[in-house]
């Protein structure tokens, strides 16, 4: 299961009652598959048959009201799969590139330190200097749980876009989870196509590796919580020709 490649240390050594029923849950509720994993202080594992050793994570612990609604700072489902590719770019808040920074010092061996960057990014503003230097430079982008809000899908397809290299092979990879609702995710999909890209291959897949076919509606929009919970989308886009 994918949540099973994840083990939490807490902050204390001395487990609270807190943090004993948070790390329960999955057994307590096993409808309700957990999505959301890691505190402030806390170490999150990531282990793989494909690492020599565990990955340990670290979240941050933002500052402000307007960074905590940007939820960057838990470790998401969707951020577990193909966690072994780099991906360093966030809210351009300076608790979360902090933490980004410490994570890659944790994780990458000082041979590789000069090979990867953590970058801000406010999504639609391609005029930074990062976004000014790094145009059309990628041939793989990964977008990692980023569609919870709708009200920013036009301004996450431009950056894709923006930074998407010209070549025929290059792709995005999105990966995104149904906490929030499928209604407040889907619409992306549709968005992209309006921005210059389109949507060579998409499907859900659950915590167990199952898939299915991809909906844009489901159950008439009354799906269940604990259901949609245990899904993720996964789809590949490209360049509209």
């Amino acid at each position: 299961m994918l949540t099973s490649l994840l083990r939490v240390t807490p902050r204390s050594p001395t487990a609270d009652p807190e943090d004993v029923f948070s790390a329960a849950l999955g057994t307590l509720f096993t409808d309700d598959l957990r999505n959301q994993h890691g505190d402030p202080g806390a170490v999150i594992a990531y282990l793989s048959r494909r690492l020599d050793r565990a990955l340990d994570l670290a979240v941050a612990d933002p500052a402000g009201e307007e960074e905590r609604k940007k939820f960057a700072h838990y470790l998401w489902n969707a951020g577990v799969l193909m966690a072994e590719l780099v991906v360093i770019s966030d809210y351009p808040a300076p608790e979360i590139l902090e933490n980004l920074e410490k994570n890659v010092k944790t994780n990458v061996p000082e041979t590789l330190w000069s090979k990867v960057s953590v970058q801000g990014h406010l999504w639609g503003d391609l005029t930074s200097p990062f976004s000014v230097a790094n145009a059309g430079r990628f041939t793989r982008i990964l977008a990692a749980d980023c569609l919870w809000m709708p009200h920013e899908h036009h301004s996450l397809a431009k950056s894709m876009l923006h930074f998407l290299s010209p070549a025929p092979e290059a792709r995005v990879f999105v990966i995104a989870g149904f906490h929030t609702g499928r209604a407040n995710m889907a619409p992306f999909f549709k968005i992209v196509e309006e921005e210059g890209l389109e949507v060579e291959n998409i499907y859900e897949m659950d915590a167990e590796g199952r898939r299915r076919d991809w909906a844009f509606e489901k159950d008439g929009g009354r799906e269940d919580h604990g259901e949609r919970n245990k899904w993720l989308v996964i789809a590949q886009l490209k360049r509209r020709q």
